[in-house]
Order: C-alpha cells, then sequence, then structure tokens
C-alpha cells in the first residue's frame, strides 16, 4: 500500500495529494480531459468568426478576423500537441492514452470551480474567459461574466486512502504542478526504472507528427521537460512569455478594443449558440438544440467527422514493430485531413440557422462524444473499420450535397482521404 501525503506550502492556492501510480493515471486523465474540452472550445471561437471576405467587414477589420482565426486556431493545435504529450507521458509509465471526456457544456464538479469551460462563440467576454483559463497563478484575473461556476465548491475528500484523490485548483498550471510534484516523489521512493516501464515505440514522437513540443518520453528528466512546456505555452514564462496562449489571447483582446473604437458596431463574429447540442437535452437551460434543418444535418456530419478524427489518432498509438511509424503516419495524415474539413464545417454551421424561429441563435459544432473511445484490434480489423467509417463519412456528405451544393467539396476530399489511407496501406 502507498502511503498517501498532503503537502503545502505556505502560499500555495490548495494542497497537493501525493500518492502512488494510479495518482499519476488519475491526474494525467483529467489533464488529457482539460486539454481536449480547451481544444475544443477554442476551435469553436475560431469556426465562429465571419470569413475575411464578409462585405459586413471593412478592410481593417477583415485583416483581423483573419489574423484572429490563425491564432486561436494554432492555440488550439497547441492544445491538441498538448494532449498528445500527456498520452505520451501516459505510455511511458505503463498506462493507455485517455480521449475521451464528458460532453458540452461541463458539468458543475466535474474540473474545479475555476475551470468552466463551454462552448461559446468569438466575443470580448469569451476572449476575457479564455485569457482566465490560461492564466499564471499570481495573475489575480476574475473569470468572464457569464462563465462563473454555479456554486462556489471546493472538491475534497474526507480519507484519502487506495483511490485515486481528487485535486482541488484553480488553475491549470497547478495541475501540471501536483503532477510534477507526483512523478519526482514516485521516483525518490522507487526510482526512475519502477516508473518509465512503458514502451517508447508505443509514443507519437516528433519525427512522426510536426506538432510544436511533442516528444517521446523515457524519463523523468524528459517528463518534466513535456510539464514544463505545456505550461510555458499556455501561461507563459520569463522566455518566450509573448508567444503563450495567455499573452496571444491579450493580443487579440487588446486589436478587438481598438477596432471596436473605431467602429462600435463592429460584429467579427456570426451570432452562434453557446453550448449547442445535436440531441434534446432533458434540460434545456444553458443549451442550444440545433433542430433546423439543413444546420442538424451538417452538424451531424461535423460530429461524425470529429469522432473519425479522434479514432484515428488514437489508432496512432500503442504501435511497435518496425512498421510502427508508417502505421501512425497513416492514420495520423487521415486525421489531420479531417481536421481541416471539420474547420470548414464548423464554418458553415456558424453562418447557420440553430432553429426555424426568426432571430434565434447559429448553429456550431457540438463536439459531440461517444460514450466509449477505444482503440479498433490492430491489423486487419483496423484497416477494414477505418475504411468503412471513412467511406460512409464521403458518402455521407455526397449525399448532403444534393441538398446542399455547398458540400460537394466535402464530399469529395473526404473521399480522397478514404482513398489516401487505402492506399497507405
Amino acid at each position: 500500500m502507498t502511503t498517501k501525503i498532503l503537502e503545502h506550502t505556505p502560499g500555495e492556492a490548495e494542497d497537493i495529494v501525493i500518492g502512488g501510480r494510479e495518482q499519476l493515471f488519475h491526474l494525467l486523465a483529467e489533464a488529457a480531459e482539460v486539454e481536449h474540452t480547451l481544444m475544443c472550445s477554442y476551435l469553436y471561437a475560431a469556426f465562429s468568426l465571419r470569413d475575411a471576405a464578409d462585405p459586413a467587414l471593412r478592410p481593417a477589420e477583415a485583416a483581423a478576423v483573419a489574423r484572429w482565426r490563425e491564432r486561436i486556431v494554432s492555440v488550439a493545435v497547441e492544445e491538441m500537441a498538448h494532449l498528445l504529450l500527456v498520452a505520451n507521458l501516459t505510455i511511458a509509465i505503463g498506462g493507455r492514452p485517455h480521449f475521451g471526456r464528458p460532453n458540452f457544456p461541463v458539468a458543475p464538479g466535474y474540473f474545479p470551480a475555476d475551470v468552466v469551460v463551454r462552448l461559446a462563440p468569438f466575443s470580448a467576454r469569451t476572449l476575457e474567459h479564455f485569457v482566465f483559463l490560461e492564466r499564471p497563478a499570481d495573475a489575480g484575473l476574475e473569470d468572464a461574466p457569464g462563465f462563473e461556476p454555479p456554486t462556489d465548491y471546493e472538491r475534497e475528500e474526507a480519507y484519502h486512502g487506495l483511490m485515486p484523490s481528487v485535486q482541488d485548483y484553480a488553475t491549470v498550471g497547478e495541475l501540471y504542478e501536483a503532477l510534477r510534484r507526483n512523478l519526482r516523489a514516485f521516483v525518490a521512493r522507487r526510482g526512475e526504472a519502477a516508473l518509465f516501464i512503458g514502451p517508447v515505440a508505443a509514443q507519437v514522437g516528433h519525427d512522426v507528427v510536426a506538432l510544436p513540443g511533442v516528444a517521446t518520453i523515457t524519463g523523468l528528466d524528459d517528463a518534466l521537460a513535456a510539464i514544463d512546456a505545456i505550461v510555458e505555452q499556455g501561461e507563459g514564462a520569463p522566455r518566450g512569455g509573448e508567444a503563450s496562449h495567455f499573452e496571444r489571447f491579450r493580443a487579440i483582446q487588446a486589436e478587438l478594443a481598438a477596432l471596436r473604437r473605431e467602429r462600435p458596431g463592429f460584429e467579427p463574429a456570426w451570432p452562434a449558440a453557446e453550448n449547442p447540442v445535436m440531441r434534446r437535452p432533458p434540460e434545456p437551460e444553458d443549451k442550444v438544440f440545433v433542430r433546423a434543418r439543413p444546420a442538424a444535418a451538417v452538424l451531424d456530419l461535423a460530429n461524425a467527422v470529429y469522432t473519425m478524427l479522434l479514432q484515428l489518432v488514437l489508432q496512432s498509438f500503442g504501435r511497435t514493430g518496425r512498421d510502427a511509424p508508417a502505421g501512425q503516419r497513416r492514420h495520423l495524415d487521415a486525421a489531420i485531413g479531417l481536421m481541416h474539413e471539420l474547420s470548414r464545417l464548423g464554418a458553415l454551421l456558424a453562418r447557420l440557422p440553430a432553429d426555424a424561429a426568426p432571430g434565434g441563435p447559429h448553429a456550431g459544432v457540438s463536439f459531440t462524444m461517444l460514450r466509449s473511445v477505444e482503440p479498433f484490434f490492430l491489423g486487419e480489423a483496423e484497416a477494414r473499420l477505418v475504411h468503412e467509417r471513412l467511406d460512409e463519412l464521403a458518402r455521407g456528405a455526397t449525399a448532403l450535397a444534393a441538398r446542399m451544393p455547398e458540400l460537394h467539396e466535402a464530399g469529395v476530399r473526404l473521399a480522397a482521404i478514404r482513398d489516401a489511407y487505402a492506399a497507405a496501406r
């Protein structure tokens, strides 16, 4: 049995629970879900921005909107890189990557009170929320109006025993500090070789996917370097802080405020829904049921593309042997193709009404998760299942194009992704 210790340093916001390997798996799973949900919320805001060619935008506004979309998507891509790093670290200590997460909006209490994650279109208020989420621990900022937790609460347990302990934290950086201390404590107790027992070949490295910071993890130094990279990209650090997510969102805030001073009526985004859902919710408060055609049909396609994208990323992990890198590239190449298609579908949804009633919000990708996100068996089963689903996506988009000509190219591109996957086998 591993004894759990509550560590607390004066001036820190929360206690940190030190446990064993199970505690590390628990922290890594939560880190994966935080990175995953942040990635989706950033993409949603980027998808809601108007096209730079929109006649409602002045030239300077159009240039700014294009720049903001690129910057926000780049932040989302880095969140994907963080998710891959967390997956690599999970494999390094003997586990399997975790890609599951709760559907939006995330229920109160699932994450700590200060981590409110929801889908909202681009706006000054949404930007303020993003700045709050990525803030350094000493920033002293308040969250944007409308993003406050419904109740003020703390996650706590009456007894710290064999089960992994919930970790309360105010910032994402504090979650990674808990992970950092647990890694060091395990190595101090049992040694580095006892902790890092997973196959390095089953991880995804920079030689396979050119995302910033992605690297394989073989020991404690690599693990701590990965955590440092994640925190510095988010909160910033003395070196390279201007490129952090925190500073990039603040720069967009300043540009938006300046353009609004020049033209108070400037609206850079479509009135996309907050927390769209594809199924009628039993508790409709704070959600928008996307029921209007054609938005409902496009949302179905977009969520299917997103789900297959996740499956392909998941299939890239856990591969060993001489052909592992080729298998990783094959699945990640298809995943990147689907990511581009998801971006196009997300932008289309933001232009479509969510309901037939006039004056209501527009639609948006809900990033609906299935109840199970598990890897397919490798080999013939994997090849058939992936090709089968890619074929269904291509045929589905082509069928929708009979009523929505703007989806014709989506069907063509999805068929190309299917064929490229088959050819790379």
